[in-house]
């Protein structure tokens, strides 16, 4: 049993943080409105020997930069060549009226919400509603200019920033940490550059850039900056200031009391962007002792944007050599993407015939369940082009995309097999074809998923239609499928997610194998409450199978409403079907306490959820719930998951759960629905 004393102690810690974000929750639910604001450009001056910066500009010295976010006067004590190489000015976005000074003029007619406006919000200085794309710091006016010199800065992990890389370590922990650490290559750098010298300036294409190299595991943060030569010049120099992370980590993840997983990571080994997985599984219940887990990742080959992985997978189960190269539409200006994929597997499963988890909890112990060995071949190849149809060009973001691709599946060993028997286990040919349009655009935020970290939300829409024969070893079909997706800011609410989308194969003129999805996730503006910030997030999804028919795992042929899933903390076969509902609210509130770098975020939740078989009406099953708490720590400058602390209830429990649970462990951050087409693929059932 766990201590009660501890955890009363740690309900009363939580307590402000709880309390305080239900009562913002509350107030912004009725509250909310945004309206557009435009405010004239800054200006820069120059005075002799003091400069004059406007806020939202950046200074360039010949060996720091910084970003001043208010209005400054600098004194130099030469003349301003020899001080300053260039002021360089962040145009404003085109500004919305301040979302809080609305809110509080709304709230000012009556005294009573005005005191509690006051006492809950400080408006000095909030972040207004972000623009569809990220250009502050890129002036629109340099578009068309030729690139001349582009030069490489790489700023230390510790102190300085990519906004202010005069930044100085506070710890002796910090500076050894920073003399450790090896810096990414320049000529990694480089490669990841779509912008070479000699080229023309592009507003979006740097954009673009930037986002690309933040998207690399082992960069934190990047910005390019141009740096104009003279007024009547056509040529312009860019700066690329780049952060790395702490590209070493590992965690410890035990699974009973014998049971283990040890995973050590590398992300940039030697400065060089290669990264190896290391997964070592420790079981000394079965057969084979330890097992392994490896994948060596090589992102962006020589510059053509090809990512190569290698997998081998070594464990009591299974079995997997897998070689992977895939180019993907990371930007809108990739005309071409495609990729492929061979792998040989050999694994042992559940008997065909056990297709439940209520059947699996028959047996009293792992080797008594009747397992399968089964191996294959598998080969995937795909290839897609995007372009700008005459009836868009007037938007240079948006996109026509084309895609097809060819997959085969090839038993070596398998169980005995006919046409309605084992039809998981055929041979087949798969070919699809994809059409798709989007258009998507990108803004940055700070606080969502991690604590400080730049993070590129995206904006846009996505519409793909999907279709192909599938060509069997004792019959044919044909697949079928629909998405719509879009990303947007919503003027009362903040950030919102949505996707739709169904899919399935046709055969005998039935759907079989089918899906139907709704999913959403949303989240809310930044709340200033004095030095706290909270954010509230939403996060639903109906799921739905048609016609399920028999797979390899009975496992990937059910839904559940498990743990992240539906209803955190909570895994029992009793929370498996055909057809899902789910909701979950959460509040996150970003401390300003920081050790060595590492940040402490609290969190509250409530989860609720409905599962059914099929024939049953979802609202007709079950209700279950979760609330709790918990707290989360994260250093952005490591490349360790986030570890987080976690204390719940349950009002209604599966047979076999607890009424209280608590969760200690690390977790991955969640990852933006972008709009960029991928491969042609099937509705995941999951």
């Amino acid at each position: 049993m766990y201590n009660i004393a501890g955890l009363l102690c740690v309900l009363m810690l939580f307590r402000r943080f709880f309390v305080l974000s239900i009562v913002i929750f509350c107030l912004l639910l009725f509250c909310f409105q945004v309206h557009a604001q435009q405010e004239k450009e800054p200006t820069q001056e120059v005075i002799r020997d003091t400069v004059v910066v406007k806020k939202n500009s950046y200074v360039v010295t010949k060996d720091s930069v910084f970003f001043v976010d208010e209005d400054t006067v600098f004194y130099v004590k030469d003349t301003l060549e020899g001080s300053f190489e260039e002021v360089l000015h962040e145009e404003d976005y085109p500004k919305e009226r301040d979302f809080y000074r609305n809110l509080k003029k709304r709230l000012s007619k009556r005294k009573a919400t005005k005191r509690l406006f006051d006492l809950l919000f400080d408006v000095s200085d909030k972040k207004k509603k972000p623009k569809k794309d990220s250009l502050a710091h890129i002036p629109k006016r340099y578009d068309g200019k030729i690139v001349g010199q582009i030069s490489i800065k790489q700023i230390d992990i510790f102190g300085p920033k990519v906004t202010d890389t005069t930044g100085q370590p506070k710890t002796g922990v910090a500076r050894f940490f920073n003399k450790m650490h090896v810096n990414t290559r320049d000529r990694v750098i480089r490669n990841n550059l779509l912008i070479k010298e000699g080229d023309f300036i592009n507003q979006h294409k740097i954009a673009d850039n930037e986002r690309m190299l933040r998207l690399l595991k082992f960069i934190r943060d990047a910005r390019i900056i141009i740096q104009p030569r003279a007024t009547t010049s056509d040529t312009v120099d860019l700066l690329v200031i780049t952060q790395d992370v702490m590209s070493l980590s590992g965690s410890l993840e035990p699974e009973g009391l014998t049971e283990a997983t040890i995973h050590v990571n590398d992300n940039n080994i030697l400065g060089t962007g290669h990264q190896m997985d290391n997964a070592i599984l420790i079981e000394p219940e079965e057969k084979q002792y330890l097992g392994y887990r490896g994948t060596y990742q090589m992102p962006n080959i020589g510059g053509s944007f090809l990512e190569a992985n290698l997998n081998y997978y070594n464990t009591n189960f299974e079995d997997i050599y897998r070689l992977q190269v895939n180019r993907d539409f990371v930007v809108p200006a990739i005309k071409y993407a495609g990729g492929a994929e061979l792998s040989f597997i050999e694994r042992t499963t559940f008997a065909p015939w056990i297709d439940s988890y209520y059947v699996a909890d028959t047996f009293s112990s792992g080797e008594e369940i009747p397992m399968m060995p089964y191996s294959l071949w598998y080969q995937d190849y795909w290839l897609a082009r995007s372009f700008v149809p005459d009836f868009v060009i007037q938007n240079k973001r948006s996109r026509v995309t084309m895609a097809l691709r060819y997959s085969q599946t090839h038993f070596k060993e398998r169980p005995f097999v006919l046409a309605d028997s084992n039809t998981a286990f055929h041979n087949t040919h798969l070919v699809l074809a994809k059409l798709g349009f989007s258009k998507r655009y990108y803004t940055t935020e700070q606080m969502v998923y991690t604590y400080g970290r730049t993070e590129d939300i995206p904006i846009g829409h996505l519409l793909e239609f999907t279709g192909g024969p599938q060509l069997g070893e004792f019959y044919n079909r044909w697949y079928t499928g629909i998405s719509y997706s879009f990303g947007r800011y919503l003027n009362r609410w903040g950030y919102l997610s949505f996707l739709s989308e169904v899919g399935g194969f046709l055969h005998r003129g039935n759907m079989e194998e089918g899906v139907f999805q709704i999913g959403i996730k949303s989240f809310s503006y930044l709340i200033h409450w004095n030095r706290t910030k909270y954010r509230f997030f939403l996060k639903a999804n109906y799921t739905t199978g048609i016609q399920r028919a028999q797979t390899i795992d009975f496992r990937d042929n059910y839904i559940d409403i498990r743990d992240e899933n539906g209803i955190r903390g909570l895994s029992s076969s009793e929370m498996e079907g055909n057809e899902r509902l789910s909701l979950s609210l959460e509040s996150v509130a970003y401390t300003p306490y920081s050790l060595y770098g590492f940040r402490l975020a609290f969190f509250t939740f409530a989860d609720i959820g409905w599962i059914s078989q099929p024939g049953e009406i979802v609202f007709n099953s079950k209700t279950f719930q979760g609330y709790g708490m918990g707290v989360r720590v994260r250093n952005e400058n490591l490349a360790f998951k986030t570890f987080q602390i976690r204390l719940a209830v349950y009002p209604i429990v599966p047979n076999g759960e607890t009424l209280f649970g608590i969760s200690i462990g690390s977790i991955p951050l969640p990852g933006f629905r972008d709009f960029n087409t991928k491969k042609p693929e099937i509705v995941q059932f999951n």
